[in-house]
């Protein structure tokens, strides 16, 4: 697996540029209205795993939110979804569920093993350069569910804040139930039923 920092120059030629796919202008559009939701900054990273995941990492001070492109495959064409999961990820760096001493005494699925940069596909134009290291993990911290609700309720805020609407929290908790069946889908272990994500969505 390998994991991308996009620099400032390809998040505006995603978001403007006709030749860019659907998914790209997207996540950057959204991306860009999160930054002025959200208190603090943020770093998108792109992972070329074809799980369908998204996650926060803490990394030399930096709040990392890693997409992978099997989770922009799915839901790419959604810009509620795009805002509801980042907002979601972002909101645990601001409960500060992803600082090493909140994980101490809790199991976490980590794989120290740092990533080096390389393409991800040929469409994307010359990257920044910035070594990810150990923030490019294969996967996010284990939380519990509470602490997965209370991310679920921050970020639905600030992605309603950004001009988003909640129903994009509803159609990926619905997605992932569709999904889920006979499919083994790393990120509906940690995370509440998805039943009561659309109801926490619907309220």
């Amino acid at each position: 697996m390998t994991v991308q920092i996009p620099n400032e120059a390809w998040w505006q030629s995603a978001s403007t540029n006709p030749s860019s796919s659907s998914s790209e202008k997207n996540l950057a559009q959204v991306r860009q209205k999160m930054q002025q939701s959200v208190p603090f900054p943020f770093v998108v990273a792109l992972s070329d795993s074809t799980e369908i995941n998204a996650y926060a990492q803490l990394q030399n001070n930096q709040r990392y939110i890693i997409v992978t492109n099997g989770f922009l495959i799915q839901f790419g064409n959604d810009p509620d979804v795009l805002a509801a999961v980042l907002g979601h990820e972002l909101a645990h760096h601001q409960l500060g569920h992803t600082q090493p001493d909140y994980a101490k005494n809790r199991d976490m699925a980590v794989d120290a093993t740092s990533q080096a940069l390389g393409m991800i596909a040929s469409y994307f134009i010359p990257f920044s350069g910035l070594v990810v290291g150990n923030a490019a993990k294969g996967v996010g911290l284990t939380f519990s569910r509470n602490d997965e609700r209370s991310a679920d309720e921050m970020g639905m805020q600030w992605a309603m804040q950004a001009g988003f609407t909640p129903c994009g929290s509803y159609r990926f908790a619905a997605k992932m139930n569709a999904l889920g069946e006979g499919a083994a889908i790393p990120f509906l272990s940690t995370h509440p039923g998805n039943t009561e994500r659309m109801e926490n969505a619907e309220q």
